[in-house]
Order: structure tokens, then C-alpha cells, then sequence
């Protein structure tokens, strides 16, 4: 039986620029004002799935709180998928995303109340390949871009700007083709983005339509660098270009590189090269504590 005066808290010492010493001193302070059992976990990259589930199984605690970004944020809702658990989130990634979508602040203690608080939403998720998003996935310029900060020297928005210009020098459009139970399209693409939610982790809304508990994911495919496209997508102007930008709401979908592989990437966490995604919605898969 899970016991509700009892938290587990998940670290990833090694996520964004944020010393982590400072997440550790406010959790545990808040734990014991809240009279919560806390217990801590912090990953290492290896075997982090399977002893996170185990924790959860053996603890019992009726929230897990997350300290990192969204790939590990997406590692621990894999871990308790299917119990009564809430997730809280306090952003402590390069880029917090999913963060960003549900008015998450940076400020830990602000993030940390909020993770505690009793507010929460049920979110679905996206299966991509068996792997699972809940917030945006992509192959083609963005992945590219992540694979390259990854591996660089430089962290934060320098880092991310630094990256960027390098990407665009590097980056190829592919050929791509898109079936859904509505339609096929098959189109040069710069890239493809599979999203559960509205925004990346700067902020930039690039899925107007994303409601993460509505059923569906949306595909963005931008075939093209356009200024006024981009425009409308900051400011939540939706009737886009065809030619130029395409927003579908689907349930399922096929995704096929027709040319060659592209850079594939979920949830922040650069995946490798892929010719074909098989992406599958999963209502109600997570509670997050939100606002």
C-alpha cells in the first residue's frame, strides 16, 4: 500500500549548469516541514530505469520529485507508469521544456513548493519506437543541434547559440513521407517534430495547438527556414503556409526518411540516425503537480 508521508527524490548530478547542493538542502528542508520520509537517488546513466522502479516498488512514496531535465524527467514517469504516483519537477536541466509548458519556475524553492503542493494534471505521453516523450520529440535540425551541444565543451544559452550556428552550416533538409489515419504526405523536410506539449525549453512556442491531456500528439513539419512562418509561431498564429510549415493531430503515425537517415532526438536526449519512427499516443500516462 503506498503511504502517503513518503517521497522519494530523483537527482541527475550531472544535468544543465545548476549546482545541485542547493536542490538537496531546500527538498530536505521542505520534507521535514511537510513531514515527509524522504529518501534520494541520484542517477548514474547506468541501470537508472530499473532501479528507480524498484526503489518506487520497495519505498512506496506517493510522489517522486525530479531534479534534472526532461530526458530524465520522462526516465522516472517510465519508472512509475501505471502506480498512483505524482511527479513533481524542478527544473534542473540545460533546457526544461516540459517546465516551461506547465509554468514551472526556475527558482527552486518556487519549484519545490510546487512539487509538494496538492495540485496535479494527468498528462498523456507519446511511444516513439518503444521509447516514450512527454514533451517534444524530432528528427532533422534541432536533433542535429542537440548532438552537437552534447558534445561540446560550452553549457547554457552560450553554448546553445554557439551550437546553433554550427548546425545550420551542417544541417540537410531530408526527403520524408507522414501516414496518419487521416492522410499521407510526403515532403522535403527540415525537420519533423513529434509533440505532446507547446514549447521547447527557452520558451519559443512551437506547437500552438499542444494540450498534453487531450489525446492526440501534433506533427510539425517546417520544410523550410521562413521568417514570417516562424513569426506565427511566436505568436500563436496557426494559420501557417502549407509550403513552408504544417501543423497534423494525430493519435498514431508512421514516419519514414525516404532518402537517408536523419538525427533523431526525444525529449532532449539525442538518440542516434533513423529511417522510420512509429509514434503511438498513451492517454493519462503520468500526475504531474503543476501550478
Amino acid at each position: 500500500m503506498f503511504s502517503e508521508r513518503k517521497v522519494l527524490l530523483v537527482v541527475n548530478p550531472i544535468s544543465g549548469d545548476l549546482v545541485k547542493d542547493e536542490i538537496f538542502e531546500i527538498v530536505i528542508e521542505k520534507a521535514k516541514i511537510e513531514q515527509f520520509d524522504l529518501r534520494i537517488y541520484t542517477t548514474t546513466g547506468k541501470g537508472d530505469l530499473e532501479i528507480i522502479r524498484e526503489m518506487v516498488q520497495n519505498i512506496g512514496p506517493e510522489r517522486v520529485l525530479v531534479a534534472g531535465g526532461d530526458g530524465t524527467i520522462s526516465l522516472v514517469a517510465q519508472a512509475v507508469y501505471g502506480l498512483n504516483v505524482i511527479l513533481g519537477i524542478i527544473p534542473a536541466g540545460s533546457a526544461n521544456g516540459l517546465a516551461a509548458d506547465f509554468g514551472i519556475p526556475d527558482y527552486i524553492t518556487d519549484s519545490v513548493n510546487i512539487a509538494f503542493a496538492d495540485n496535479s494534471i494527468v498528462i498523456d505521453a507519446v511511444s516513439i519506437n518503444g521509447e516514450i516523450s512527454l514533451h517534444l520529440s524530432d528528427i532533422g535540425l534541432n536533433a542535429l543541434l542537440i548532438k552537437n551541444y552534447e558534445s561540446s565543451d560550452l553549457r547554457g544559452k552560450i553554448g546553445y547559440a554557439r551550437e546553433m550556428l554550427k548546425t545550420l552550416n551542417e544541417h540537410e533538409n531530408f526527403l520524408v513521407r507522414i501516414t496518419t489515419d487521416q492522410e499521407t504526405i510526403e515532403t522535403e523536410a527540415l525537420i519533423v517534430i513529434i509533440a505532446n506539449a507547446q514549447k521547447y525549453g527557452t520558451g519559443v512556442v512551437i506547437n500552438p495547438k499542444g494540450n498534453m491531456s487531450d489525446g492526440l500528439f501534433e506533427l510539425v513539419i517546417a520544410k523550410k527556414l521562413d521568417f514570417l512562418e516562424t513569426a506565427k509561431i511566436l505568436t500563436g498564429n496557426t494559420d501557417f503556409n502549407p509550403e513552408i510549415m504544417q501543423v497534423i493531430s494525430a493519435e498514431k503515425a508512421l514516419i519514414e526518411c525516404l532518402d537517408k537517415e536523419s538525427h533523431f532526438q526525444i525529449d532532449g536526449e539525442y538518440k542516434g540516425m533513423v529511417s522510420r519512427l512509429e509514434a503511438n499516443i498513451i492517454k493519462g500516462y503520468i500526475k504531474v503537480a503543476v501550478l
